[in-house]
């Protein structure tokens, strides 16, 4: 049972990962709303009908990523300062100025910072709401919650695009400003239980309060202070901060040098190729894309995209450790090129037909389904599983900061490339996602080396061993062999340590 205490602060948690999943979606729909385009586009034949060009929809898309750039790199400055509890309150109220500012319906420019204003909140609530959820969390909780946090994302374009489609009818701007505004909602409630809930007990324990961080724990895990779940909680954190303390401060130039440069930039390329997948335009123009294909009900094939993409995430939690993360790219890639050749082609032999814009549906249905069971959940593991412990936040920093700097290009440059007064590519740009998807699926075989099932300790020697990717598999079940054990048995570890630093030596010696 969960007291009050973890309702509100999980609520409060899980509001903040929404307000990640409803910005993926809530502009999508946004620029398709006709009185929007009066507002912000242009016109060609004298006000009959307007557009937005690929200028503005560039603009109003992409610059959001200059605040998440912002937000993500101030992050761990603001909580060392203010806390993880502070950074939500910091969290809600950017969001809220920016949300705000874009509902107001103002002028193009202030629409601009409002997206920026919106951009900061994103780039910290993306860096502080999993750090509260993991330092909140007990060992047996956690990946319950991790993987909790990951379907709430889903859920919040899932809402972002049902509130697009049931406003897409009303008279005026509410069929836009609706949409825009419901996110004040969800940064309110942010707001609210960041009043309420506990600092994270780390963040207590790191600032010489440990009777507060006890507190925090009984709260967090609805215990009483005294109980020993607290108190083996707390020694946890004061070793964990003791050895933090006793390897000093970490220098980000590390991530660069020995084997940590082969781990960042496989994380650091992983962000990269998830854009070059494409999933960016599903998501971030599918409707405005839709209804320039002469697609009927653009805003619901988006809705069912968004239900698609959180459906077929939940199986990606047992496929991810059951075949592996290099099994999971190579099908999930094959899968999304395949769809998107065929969509291609049949549009080739016959554009703007009925079966051209159902068969465009379909691949994008099957491409959305591919990707959420495969390249998202890997793609988000493989930026941040590949690094040491003592580099994991500063390399996953790298990694995040240079996502959202290729969310941005990949964003800008789309709309020249698919608007009929630019590039004029439209569906025929499924021919370039099966370019890119190939290039991403290389880059996958020769470079994501197979870490599912091994320990930080394993992964550590595999870099330092340099093992090429292609063969990380055939190493990893060799360990397992030579040790003669499971290698998911938490009595193996030693054995398996042991054995593995034998092996090591022989290679040397080889």
């Amino acid at each position: 049972m969960f007291s009050i205490w973890q309702v509100i602060i999980y609520g409060m948690v899980f509001s903040s990962a929404m307000l990640i999943g409803y910005d993926s979606g809530y502009l999508n729909g946004v620029l398709g709303s006709s009185e929007f385009q009066h507002r912000y586009g242009v016109s060609a034949d004298g006000g009959q009908t307007w557009y937005l060009t690929p200028r503005t929809r560039s603009l109003f898309s992409s610059l959001l990523v200059v605040g998440a750039v912002v937000g993500a790199l101030a992050a761990s400055v603001l909580t060392n300062r203010v806390g993880r509890k502070g950074s939500f309150l910091v969290v809600a109220i950017f969001y809220a100025v920016g949300v705000a500012v874009q509902a107001a319906g103002s002028a193009y420019a202030a629409f601009i910072m409002g997206r920026v204003f919106t951009g900061v909140g994103l780039g910290l609530v993306s860096v502080v709401t999993p750090g509260y959820l993991v330092e909140a969390s007990s060992g047996k909780s956690r990946g319950r919650m991790i993987a909790t946090y990951q379907q709430v994302l889903t859920l919040g374009n899932i809402m972002a695009c049902a509130f697009s489609l049931g406003t897409s009818n009303l008279p005026g701007a509410n069929n836009w400003r609706i949409t825009v505004a419901l996110q004040l909602v969800l940064a309110l409630i942010v707001f609210i239980g960041a009043l309420v809930a506990p600092e994270s007990p780390v963040m207590l324990m790191h600032w010489g309060k440990p009777e507060q961080a006890a507190k925090s724990i009984s709260l967090l895990r609805n215990q009483t202070a005294e109980s020993e779940e607290v108190g083996v909680a707390m020694r946890e954190i004061r070793e964990w901060l003791d050895e933090q303390a006793s390897v000093g401060k970490v220098n980000i130039v590390e991530c660069f040098e020995g084997t940590n440069l082969r781990r960042t930039l496989i994380g650091s390329a992983m962000g990269l190729m998830q854009m070059l997948t494409g999933i960016n335009f599903w998501f971030g123009y599918g409707t405005t894309f839709f209804q320039a294909a002469g697609i009927k009900n653009a805003y619901l094939v988006s809705l069912i995209l968004a239900l698609v993409n959180s459906v077929f995430t939940v199986p990606s939690i047992y496929l991810i450790e059951k075949i592996g993360r290099r099994a999971c790219l190579f099908i999930g890639g094959c899968i999304m090129c395949l769809f998107q050749l065929v969509t291609g082609i049949v549009h080739s032999c016959i554009p703007h037909s009925i079966a051209s814009n159902n068969m465009l549906i379909a691949g994008a249905v099957f491409f959305i389904a591919a990707y959420a069971g495969t390249w998202g959940p890997v793609g988000w593991t493989t930026m941040t599983e590949p690094y040491s412990a003592r580099l994991r936040t500063p390399s996953t920093s790298v990694a995040l900061v240079i996502y959202w700097v290729i969310t941005w290009a990949v964003g800008f440059a789309v709309p020249y490339m698919v608007d009929s007064t630019a590039g004029d590519l439209g569906v025929n740009v499924a021919y370039v996602w099966v370019g890119t998807i190939a290039f991403a699926l290389m880059w996958a075989f020769f470079c994501v080396p197979e870490l599912a099932g091994l320990s930080t300790r394993e992964v550590d020697m595999l870099f330092e061993q340099k093992i090429p990717a292609w063969r990380s598999k055939k190493w990893s079940k060799q360990l397992r062999t030579l040790n003669g054990v499971d290698a998911t048995s938490d009595n193996s570890e030693k054995s398996v340590q042991s054995e593995a630093l034998s092996q090591k030596q022989r290679c040397k010696q080889g």
